[in-house]
């Protein structure tokens, strides 16, 4: 009836199925973007604007600095060299997070390790994480989440390990632009021109229509697109190198720290940070994954092929990506962030990372606690504070004539009348703050691609006024003014949905009695439980319209929650927000989100045996 043809699945299929999730990711999107309003903004707005903040408090610019302070002459060259790419290929013009934590047997009850993870990803019917167990008749027994079709276990546990494998958020695309010719096939890079392959590739359509297309690649990357004798290509691993050991074979068999860092060493497919417990006390975890090395940090900027100094010089060595075994203080926390004690001083891994919000905020509920079990672990997994809004709140409160709704607000997101006017209230403040600077689109990019906007709008409110000629008088005018207007606009009840759409797209009947949904409760960008929509959950933009989600980006949250511990019994709770029967109709998959909602786990425990039908599960 859908007019499908479902064909024997092969060796192929899973390669290709693991290179297109290591593919999808906002790199290159973030070099055309960041290239392009560099142009349009100082030195010190730019640094300003895209600067991360690190989970001790550092802050790290976008871009190398020389010993002046300001941007090495590298990067300011680069950065010309981005733009001019851009005007003559004619673009000049127009997340996801995850977290893992570790805790040593010192901080649990039982007295060994637990593990906890939850990746976020687009939510759709059906889900792409699911619960799976495999042995074999060699010893091999590993349960965890996988992806229908690839051949590994990502997340979960054997007998004596459990590990999680996370997004890095690893610059690891770069786009070059440079001069070529079709026709007579080549390419000029800093070396003198390079032949440019020519192909034909045929696509099917399952209507039975084939479109044919002229493919061209060169031996550091694949064209994108050309314009007037100036092509702009894809550099990328995956283009370069095999994908390693894409089944997880060698993780699968560990049994301790030195094996497990060395079943993770031909691990060439998607950058991540591995969390890592075993059984003997050791936690620790681990970056896989091929990292460029460049002569500067510049690769968040388009480069220009015939530039020497713009090259790729190979690969960041296994041994130098960050690794981290048995910290002093008992746990490890990964949520997107740029950790100080892990990256700073190692060679970069990127320049775009996550507020450390949802890593402050789990810090504080570990330490809330001398000991912790999976039910405490869980609650953290599952916390929706806002803890940046406290800090958002005791700056803006005070410039008010009137009292605020959010004058008594601790940040629980689960009260939705005040987590909607903070969030309209921060769209209007950023949108008055760089409507003079930034296109609206390219406004609306910054919210969509910079995790870290609301972090960046309050540094520069605070400290940096005089870079973007902000009187104290004026700024106080702007927040009552965002403020009185995210009132009104957000006076009137709204009901928000966290929508689950199917992927078949037609026809639309169909699509609509597959999708799943349940009224938004809560969580956000900066909530370790998030939920969020681009450019957020609660407005359609930051310009304020609040109107409801019809239309907009589906929704990024958590895909599955799994929890680990190693203890004797290795019980293991996992939680996925679409059903793994396969049952793709909307009654049936509100069942599993209405469980999903109550945080209501399965558990399988590990010490009653190998056998898919003796291993106990119950509902939790």
């Amino acid at each position: 009836m859908l007019r499908y043809r479902v064909q024997p699945f092969s060796i192929e299929d899973a390669y290709l199925l693991s290179q297109l999730k290591y593919f999808i990711n906002s790199a290159w999107q973030y070099e055309i973007f960041h290239s392009r309003i560099a142009g349009r903004l100082t030195s010190e707005q730019h640094r300003q604007l895209l600067s991360t903040f690190g989970d001790r408090g550092g802050l790290i610019p976008p871009l190398n600095l020389a010993n002046s302070g300001e941007y090495s002459g590298l990067v300011q060259t680069a950065l010309s060299d981005a733009l001019s790419g851009l005007r003559l290929l004619g673009m000049d013009s127009p997340d996801t997070g995850s977290n893992v934590f570790v805790l040593a047997g010192s901080r649990t009850v039982s007295g060994k390790p637990i593990l906890a993870i939850d990746p976020h990803m687009g939510h759709v019917n059906p889900c792409f994480s699911l619960l799976c167990e495999l042995s074999s008749d060699e010893g091999l027994y590993v349960a965890g989440s996988y992806f229908p079709g690839l051949p590994g276990i990502i997340a979960g546990r054997n007998r004596h390990a459990a590990w999680g494998m996370v997004s890095i958020m690893a610059d690891n695309q770069d786009l070059f632009w440079g001069r070529l010719d079709p026709g007579e096939g080549w390419v000029e890079t800093a070396t003198g021109r390079k032949p440019l392959s020519r192909r034909r590739e045929t696509i099917k359509s399952k209507s039975g229509k084939t479109l044919e297309l002229d493919a061209y690649d060169f031996e550091h990357g694949r064209l994108l697109n050309h314009k007037d004798g100036h092509g702009l290509f894809l550099r990328w691993p995956a283009l370069d190198e095999p994908g390693g050991d894409l089944t997880l074979y060698g993780l699968a068999h560990c049994v301790d720290w030195p094996s497990f860092r060395a079943s993770l060493a031909h691990f060439h497919n998607c950058p991540a940070t591995v969390g890592y417990a075993d059984v003997h006390g050791d936690i620790g975890m681990q970056v896989v994954g091929l990292i460029p090395r460049r002569q500067e940090d510049i690769g968040s900027l388009i480069l220009n092929l015939a530039k020497p100094e713009h090259a790729w010089q190979g690969y960041v060595s296994y041994e130098e990506l960050p690794s981290m075994r048995n910290p002093r203080e008992g746990f490890y926390i990964y949520s997107n962030q740029f950790n100080e004690t892990l990256l700073a001083g190692k060679s970069s891994l990127s320049n775009r990372w996550h507020p450390p919000t949802r890593a402050i905020r789990a810090r504080e509920l570990i330490e809330a606690r001398p000991r912790h079990d999976l039910d405490s672990a869980q609650a953290i997994q599952d916390d929706k504070t806002d803890l940046f809004a406290r800090r958002l709140l005791a700056y803006l409160l005070p410039h008010l004539q009137e009292a605020s709704l959010l004058s008594d607000w601790d940040g629980d997101t689960r009260d939705l009348s005040k987590t909607r006017l903070l969030d309209a209230w921060m769209n209007r403040l950023l949108d008055r703050l760089l409507a003079s600077r930034l296109k609206r689109g390219q406004r609306t990019l910054y919210v969509n691609l910079w995790p870290g906007w609301r972090w960046n709008l309050l540094e520069i409110l605070q400290r940096h006024s005089d870079t973007w000629s902000l009187e104290h008088d004026y700024i106080t005018r702007i927040i009552r003014e965002a403020h009185a207007e995210a009132v009104e606009a957000t006076v009137s009840p709204i009901r928000f949905w966290v929508e689950y759409p199917h992927t078949i797209s037609k026809p639309g009947w169909l699509k609509k009695i597959m999708t799943g949904r349940y009224p938004y409760e809560g969580g956000g960008r900066e909530t370790i439980n998030a939920i969020r929509q681009n450019a957020d959950f609660l407005t359609s933009s930051q310009l304020g319209n609040d109107s409801p989600s019809t239309g907009k980006p589906y929704t990024f949250g958590p895909a599955f929650k799994l929890l680990c511990d190693l203890d004797e019994r290795g019980e293991l709770r996992y939680m996925a927000n679409t059903p793994a029967n396969g049952v793709p109709f909307s009654w049936c998959l509100n069942k599993v989100l209405d469980r999903w909602r109550k945080g209501i786990r399965c558990r399988i425990f590990v010490a009653e045996g190998i056998d898919l039908a003796l291993a106990r599960r119950e509902p939790y």
